[in-house]
């Protein structure tokens, strides 16, 4: 199911050394939060964010959570 990325923020996590990735979305005509320290979605949103806001999917390959 394709979902509306319409905001995201970087911030430092508070469960592990890395970065934790907030993407705000719209799915359904409903805003909704997610929170994620997945590397690959945020290398890809922020190769993405000019794009804004975009539709994608976010699909689970092998270990890794990505945006199709």
């Amino acid at each position: 199911m394709e979902i509306l990325i319409v905001a995201y923020r970087i911030s430092p996590s508070n469960k592990n050394e890395g970065n934790c990735l907030t993407i705000q979305f719209e799915k359904d005509g409903e805003k909704q939060v997610v929170f994620t320290g997945s590397e690959v979605l945020i290398h890809q949103i922020e190769r993405y964010k000019d794009r804004m806001p975009f539709l994608a999917k976010i699909t689970k390959v092998d270990k890794y959570f990505t945006l199709i």
